[in-house]
């Protein structure tokens, strides 16, 4: 099929691609594509006007600043995946990337992109919430800071605002014994997933504390605060671990690859893994 018909511009900086937001209602975003141009082809979207960021030079940066990774709306999955500033600042991004989509999709995706369009099942929001993740968001109006604990709203579904343009994420620095893993189970590699777990976790002081954020189980990325007092606790049976991944996830997700009793078990299957990566019990 073929989009609607729509207008296009490509701003030469953020600030003319705010204004450029600000004067349509109906605008999007366009920087790899991978989400919204396939939304546009079925119909599902119908922008007016499209506001192409992706040969902003502003926003194509990974850096650290402040014990913040911070990671522009420029940059490609792909570039990310492959960044030694990234693995060595925030290993739990590397380890996540690498199960997005195919190649082909993180050779075009931008990080930023995969975090604005909200995807449930996607890995990016997932390890965003589990590390307190902080987004940058720019409009007409000025600059604001939105947690991603207050950010993923429902699926698809973000707090962006008409007229928003999410310019950075900045993710908290690894400490010294900080450990990460992501694990997910999908029918094919590059699917999305029908359950996935996020977990950074460290011990080093002799006391487990755990970061723990699951996909693929919920309407929204879910941070699993009470399966990360359990593992905190160091000792934890499977049925305890069940219970609390139950209480974290009341509501699990139920469709046409699988239901919510199983996509419930699947993750406890999953949470287990990544402890063990971790080095933590198995």
């Amino acid at each position: 099929m073929k989009p609607a018909v729509f207008d296009y511009v490509r701003p030469s900086s953020v600030q003319d691609a705010v204004s450029a937001l600000a004067s349509d209602p109906d605008a999007k975003v366009i920087a790899g594509g991978q989400s919204l141009v396939p939304l546009m082809n079925f119909r599902l979207a119908s922008p007016t006007l499209l506001v192409d960021i992706s040969r902003l030079d502003e926003l194509d940066f990974i850096e650290v600043r402040d014990d913040k990774l911070c990671i522009g709306a420029g940059v490609r999955q792909r570039e990310a995946e492959r960044s030694v500033v990234a693995a060595r600042s925030c290993a739990l991004v590397a380890a996540a990337l690498r199960w997005v989509g195919h190649p082909q999709i993180r050779n075009r995706g931008t990080v930023c992109g995969s975090l604005a369009h909200g995807d449930p099942s996607s890995e990016l929001p997932a390890v965003a919430v589990a590390t307190d993740a902080e987004f940058i968001v720019r409009n007409r109006t000025g600059e604001r800071v939105i947690a991603a604990r207050d950010f993923y709203l429902a699926p698809f579904w973000t707090a962006l605002e008409e007229g928003d343009l999410l310019t950075e994420v900045r993710l908290p620095v690894d400490t010294p014994g900080i450990q990460s893993s992501v694990r997910e189970y999908a029918r094919r590699s590059g699917d999305f997933a029908i359950a996935g777990v996020a977990i950074r976790g460290t011990s080093g002081d002799g006391t487990p504390r755990a970061s723990v954020g699951a996909f693929g189980v919920a309407s929204a990325p879910v941070r699993m605060t009470a399966t990360e007092r359990l593992i905190e606790s160091g000792d934890y049976s499977q049925s305890a671990l069940d219970d609390a991944i139950a209480t974290d996830v009341p509501s699990p997700t139920s469709d046409g690859q699988a239901d919510g009793t199983y996509r419930l078990e699947l993750l406890g299957e999953l949470v287990i893994l990544a402890l063990a990566d971790c080095g933590g019990r198995r």
